[in-house]
């Protein structure tokens, strides 16, 4: 079982070395961070959620947040690739067969097998929990045509797991999960999605033709999809966004305020924009709003690992409050850059398209809103 303290380190090392050096190079190229990738798979880190029979670190939700939001701090488009393989393998782990973890995990931990979901899909949006597809009985076969969009390492990963409702559902909540491996007879990926920000993710539409199901691969008993996605994925998914949030955030920060320090104005005395008030009101905006996403951050990881009966509504907000953080951390951050900040030097303008994902990601922050104030209100959320 790899040590939790060590996988972190090299994370950190890995992060401040390897992902800053190639971030730039994976946005303009808009080229998949395979060397990240496999650097991290290599370390163990790829391996955090899997259990320690499996190979391993067996970490959990607060580990999990720390590697992304440092990760994110360097190359978002990376980080977005380790969070939903964290995503994908908290399932199998979770919810597959004893045989499914034995074939898939090991590989996992090992940096040898990279993972992630398929859940969107065209019909309905951001309500990623609710697939239109439907799984077809032939013959006494089952099969699946569907049309899954904004798939990360489309086409990269080496499995997907794949949501659709189950054959003859009657509600869009009857749904299962399947591990569908790359090689799949029916499984494609089409084009690219050439999105304004993290542009390495490798995010693209897939389409699933007749694709022949087997119940073998099912992650959970039939018809509980909806539940695996609600207990399992909700939470790392939330929670993970949410820390790649912060860590765009934090490297805003860390940058303006080393520019405002350095630059100076010739035509005054070169003094330093740091000692202009209206500088300094803008970053302390800056400051707080990271550190308040940060605490909630924080609070929602501990009542979730702590079962707490209200941390569901943290869940849903966790997102919200991180991304919205974002956004108005980097959008001061290049009113302060001024030109320097718009143009490609420094990173600003990265980072800038970059915290633009996290709102719309499924599921965006609208749709976030009202599940909230359904909640606040005592309504059913679905």
């Amino acid at each position: 079982m790899p040590d939790i303290e060590a996988v972190l380190a090299e994370n950190e090392k890995l992060s401040q070395e390897l992902l800053r050096a190639n971030a730039d190079s994976i946005d303009q190229l808009r080229r998949f961070p395979r060397e990240n990738i496999q650097a991290l798979g290599r370390s163990g880190v790829l391996g955090l959620l899997i259990p320690a029979q499996y190979g391993g670190t067996g970490a959990g939700l607060a580990e999990m947040s720390h590697i992304l939001e440092v990760q994110a701090q360097s190359c978002p488009s990376t980080a977005m690739v380790t969070l939903m393989h964290f995503c994908a393998t908290a399932a199998i782990a979770a919810k597959g067969s004893d045989a499914l973890k034995k074939e898939i995990l090991p590989a996992c931990a090992r940096g040898e097998h990279i993972t992630t979901l398929a859940f969107s899909e065209a019909g309905s949006g951001g309500h990623f929990y609710a697939p239109v597809s439907e799984v077809r009985l032939n013959g006494g076969k089952k099969t699946l045509s569907a049309a899954k969009s904004f798939v990360t390492s489309a086409g990269e990963a080496d499995s997907y797991v794949v949501s659709a409702r189950k054959a003859g559902a009657s509600a869009p909540t009857e749904t299962n999960l399947y591990l569908m491996v790359k090689n799949t007879a029916g499984l494609s990926t089409q084009g690219r999605f050439e999105g304004l920000g993290l542009a390495g993710n490798a995010s693209a539409p897939m389409s699933l033709t007749d694709v022949a199901i087997d119940d073998a691969a099912r992650l959970g008993p039939e018809g509980s999809g909806f539940q695996s996605m609600l207990e399992v994925v909700l939470p790392h998914f939330q929670i993970g966004v949410a820390s790649v949030s912060m860590g765009l955030a934090k490297a805003a920060h860390q940058t303006i305020v080393g520019r405002m320090g350095a630059r100076k104005y010739e035509h005054s005395g070169r003094t330093a924009l740091s000692s202009i008030p209206r500088v300094q009101f803008l970053v302390a905006e800056i400051t707080l709003a990271v550190n308040s996403a940060e605490a909630y951050l924080r609070e929602t990881i501990r009542k979730v690992l702590g079962s707490d009966p209200t941390a569901m509504l943290n869940v849903l907000g966790v997102k919200v409050v991180a991304a919205d953080a974002c956004l108005a951390a980097v959008s001061r951050a290049m009113t302060l850059g001024g030109g320097w900040a718009f143009g490609h030097r420094g990173g600003l303008e990265r980072i800038f398209r970059d915290a633009q994902a996290a709102a719309v990601m499924a599921p965006p922050t609208d749709v976030l809103k009202d599940f909230i104030g359904k909640a606040s209100l005592g309504l059913p959320l679905f």
